[in-house]
């Protein structure tokens, strides 16, 4: 605008610049709305469409626990012990068009299976498997970091705390610490979480006679077996209570985590 004494007005000139100012910040905010709203649907997208292949059911039931929807077990669940599967050619084909790979470390079949369908480090995904709920959480948030699928991990975790919490509630009640027990290696963690008094260990290897004798002079009154691998039948006798825990869903009518530590709650009669 031009006054009438040929002057340009600074205020128009002025007010000209902060429009064109003001709308490059919009153009430039709306860019990066959109930027983000492309790269969260990405994310959720590739969180509910990556195939993912598990060894067994436990580090399955993880997956899905961290949100993913479909998960391919290559164990059978009626397996007894799971880790001792020896894959089968059509596994090769799954482990070739699955985008991640999970596996616990001991699962010697995985190992062939990597070198058979030629899977490159960054598809493999190493998690610890553990039935005590903060050492669970931990593994499920692994697989929830690697994928995107933290949202769906975190309402998982509340459900964990809340059973978490009345599985150490029905322990306390019980009395658990007044409990001496032997336990096997596979189930002692979660025996201490609960707040039994370990006295002693067995397992994974078979007892000797030198560790029996050494076990039941420590007089436990609650033996705590694995029931994938047990090796505390020995232990059984007059005044010992014997029960047998499981690790791996699938067995016993459990599909889930939280189905295990139901279970297992059951056996030690907590519930």
């Amino acid at each position: 605008m031009t006054t009438s004494n040929g002057l340009t007005s600074g205020y128009d000139t002025g007010c000209s610049g902060v429009r064109r100012r003001y709308g490059r910040y919009l153009l430039a905010t709306l860019m990066v709305v959109l930027l983000g709203m492309g790269l969260a649907t990405e994310e959720a997208a590739a969180g509910e469409n990556t195939r993912v292949v598990a060894a067994t059911a436990w580090v399955g039931a993880m997956a899905e626990a961290a949100g993913v929807e479909e998960v391919r077990v290559l164990a059978p669940a009626e397996l007894r012990h799971p880790p001792e599967y020896d894959f089968a050619p059509r596994d090769v084909g799954f482990a070739a068009e699955a985008d991640l790979l999970i596996w616990a470390g001991y699962e010697g079949f995985m190992e062939n299976l990597f070198e058979a369908a030629n899977i490159s480090e960054d598809r493999i995904l190493r998690i610890r498997t553990s039935n005590v709920p903060p050492l669970m959480a931990e593994a499920v948030e692994t697989i929830a970091a690697e994928l995107g699928t933290e949202d769906q991990f975190l309402q998982w975790k509340r459900k964990l705390d809340q059973l978490a919490e009345e599985l150490l509630s029905a322990a306390d009640a019980a009395g658990v610490a007044d409990t001496p027990v032997a336990a096997h290696f596979h189930q002692r963690g979660f025996a201490e979480w609960l707040g039994f008094e370990v006295v002693a260990e067995f397992g994974p290897a078979e007892m000797t006679p030198g560790e029996l004798a050494s076990i039941l002079a420590a007089e436990p009154e609650l033996i705590i077996d694995n029931w994938h691998i047990p090796h505390g039948q020995p232990l059984r006798g007059d005044g010992r209570r014997y029960t047998m825990l499981i690790n791996f869903p699938g067995s016993h009518g459990t599909s889930s985590l939280f189905d295990v530590l139901r279970y297992n709650a059951e056996q030690l009669e907590l519930f």
